[in-house]
Parts: C-alpha cells; sequence; structure tokens
C-alpha cells in the first residue's frame, strides 16, 4: 500500500465513520490504517515451490532427516514454502547437486563436506581420519564456532550456505575376500570411495588402491568383481543391502563422518526475510534430528548387517591405521591452514 493509497483509505474512513455516527477521532483512523499497511507489507504475497537433491535412500537418516525438513520449512511459513525432495541421486551424484545448489537451479542439498571442500579447502579436515573421539566428540567440533567461521567463509566462496550439519556415522572398510587386521593385509586391493580427495588420501594411507567411482555404481561394481571392497557406514550397508555383496566389515573406524543440509544463497535472497528465518530455524531442528536419528539406529544397522551374515572383523591394529595417516596430516596442512588440525584437536 502507497502513501496515495493510504490518503484515499484514510478520507474512505473518515466518509464512512461520519455517515455512521461513530465517534472515531482522525488520529485513530490513521493509527488504524498504518498498521493495515504493516500487516499487509509484512504478509508475503507468493507461494515458494523448491527443491532437495540426496543421494541416499529414503529409508537412509538423511531420507528421512529430508522430509523432516520439509515438514518444519511447511510448518514454520505456513505452507507458503513447500519443498520436493529428491532422493537417491535423482537430480546426480554430490558433484552435479552441489554443483547446481552453487548456481540456484536446485535450492537445497543433504550432502557430505567433500565437494565444498573442493573449492573452499579447510573444509576437508572435517573428512580426515581420526580427529574425532566418536560421534558425540565429532559433532560437538561440527557445531564449534571454529567450525561455523569455516562454514561462513565457504559460503562466500561457494554461493552456498550450510544450515545444519549432522552426524553422519563411523566408517568402515568392507571386502569381498579380505579379512585384514592392518594397513598390510589390504595393499593393492581396489577399494572404492567418493571422488572427493581426502577419502582417496585415506584409503591411501591404509595401505589400498582408491577407485572413485559415483555411489549408484557401487553395488554392480562389488558385485561383478570390478572392486574388492569399499568404505562407508553401517546405515549405507543396511539401506542399500551391501551385505549382499560383501562378505567381511573391518573395524577401521577410518573417519568418523557428517554432512550437511545446505541452501543456495540465490535461494535465499528470492525469499522473503521471515521466510529465510524459518528455513535456517528447519535446518537446525531438522540437522538435529538426523543426528539423534543416526545415533539410535547405528546400532541396529550394525546388527542387521550381520544378521544377514557379513563377518565383522571387531579386533585390528587401530595404532598401524592412525600411524599412517600421520602422513596423510602432513600431506594435508597446507590446504587446510597450518595450526588448524590443533584447534580441531582441542575442541573437547
Amino acid at each position: 500500500m502507497n502513501e496515495l493509497m493510504k490518503k484515499w483509505m484514510i478520507l474512505l474512513l473518515m466518509v464512512v465513520l461520519s455517515v455512521s455516527g461513530c465517534g472515531s477521532t482522525e488520529d485513530e483512523v490513521v493509527e488504524a490504517v498504518e498498521k493495515e499497511m504493516e500487516t499487509t507489507a509484512a504478509k508475503p504475497e507468493k507461494t515458494y515451490k523448491l527443491r532437495l537433491g540426496h543421494i541416499m535412500t529414503e529409508t537412509h537418516p538423511n531420507g528421512k532427516g529430508a522430509v523432516r525438513f520439509a515438514e518444519l520449512v511447511i510448518e514454520k511459513t505456513d505452507g507458503n514454502v513447500l519443498i520436493e525432495i529428491f532422493p537417491d541421486s535423482e537430480l546426480g551424484n554430490e558433484k552435479n547437486i552441489f554443483n547446481a545448489v552453487s548456481i540456484g537451479t536446485v535450492d537445497f542439498a543433504i550432502l557430505g563436506f567433500g565437494e565444498p571442500s573442493k573449492r573452499y579447502s579447510p573444509l576437508l579436515i572435517l573428512d580426515a581420519p581420526y580427529i574425532a573421539d566418536d560421534g558425540k566428540h565429532y559433532l560437538r567440533i561440527l557445531n564449534d564456532p571454529i567450525v561455523q567461521d569455516m562454514f561462513d567463509e565457504m559460503t562466500d566462496v561457494t554461493d552456498v550456505r550450510a544450515i545444519g550439519p549432522t552426524y553422519f556415522g563411523v566408517r568402515h572398510l568392507s571386502t569381498t575376500e579380505v579379512s585384514g587386521t592392518s594397513p598390510e593385509d589390504f595393499r593393492d586391493l581396489k577399494i572404492r570411495t567418493p571422488d572427493q580427495p581426502m577419502f582417496v588420501s585415506a584409503i591411501e594411507a591404509m595401505g589400498a588402491t582408491p577407485v572413485p567411482m559415483p555411489f549408484p555404481e557401487v553395488y554392480v561394481a562389488l558385485e561383478q568383481g570390478v572392486l574388492d571392497g569399499f568404505e562407508n557406514t553401517p546405515a549405507i550397508y543396511a539401506s542399500n543391502k551391501f551385505y549382499q555383496v560383501q562378505k567381511y566389515l573391518i573395524n577401521t573406524a577410518h573417519i568418523i563422518g557428517g554432512n550437511c543440509i545446505y541452501v543456495s544463497e540465490q535461494t535465499m535472497e528470492k525469499l522473503p526475510l521471515e521466510y529465510q528465518n524459518a528455513v535456517v530455524e528447519a535446518g537446525k531442528e531438522a540437522a538435529d534430528y538426523m543426528s539423534n536419528l543416526m545415533f539410535e539406529e547405528e546400532a541396529a544397522y550394525m546388527q542387521e548387517i550381520t544378521d544377514k551374515g557379513v563377518i565383522f572383523i571387531e579386533e585390528v591394529d587401530r595404532e598401524a591405521f592412525i600411524e599412517e595417516a600421520q602422513t596423510l596430516y602432513r600431506e594435508y596442512e597446507q590446504k587446510w591452514g597450518e595450526g588448524l588440525l590443533e584447534k580441531i584437536r582441542a575442541i573437547e
């Protein structure tokens, strides 16, 4: 409502009030009109239909978290922001999805830190092996101001905002035939990794040969013997039925992994401020939901895997794997920033 409309509304109300005999003063009429103008201006006039992509199944905690996030956004925007979810790599692999969020052709994603770390290298440290004691410790790292500052800097570089870092689970090595317990046992084995620098380097440090491969291709590659194994979390093994093509799961616990809810800055800029705030709030709540779900279900996923016949090699030479990781730290220090590893490790 512009000033001209305001004047006509005041004049009309004064005429109506004089005819009806109402005793309201002109000041009271002006106040009522201004209040109506504020309400009208604050009320968004548009419904927004947005898209979210991820690579997990709908039964994985990320898939359930995506649904929860969409529900929260609907609740917090009175149904005016609707999110359509594309699970199971329907919008492509992690690289495709993150690039699309960066340019605004996809609005949201739930992915790891590998793709943003290709553009903002300090995030590489969040995928580094053996940087946290356990999942709870890793989640505290993700929510520490040091990492939050890193996310802000990532936004400046990528045009993608991190609104909900989550616990993704403990990653183990799995194989089709080899039941090893130390890095020496995996020399020359072809192990699938995501096409992300830190995962490739981590598998190299563990003694195996990394084979970067899009996630949707992994099951068939394992089934056909193109790969000797891969590495991931119990939730991934279970929800994607990898127990059908893998015999051994080795307790390397080499990476405690995280994912994040991301939103395009271009999407945020086109939303009214109150909806932007709603999206950020929903992201935090959905991230907590996903992390809690993963903590609750991790043991159940492991039980499901072993019930299906996978042999869990629990006693491994963990110190040998950690020692191998030292070379990786030295290699990556310049990429993630000198002194950052010490700062991350100091987070309790």
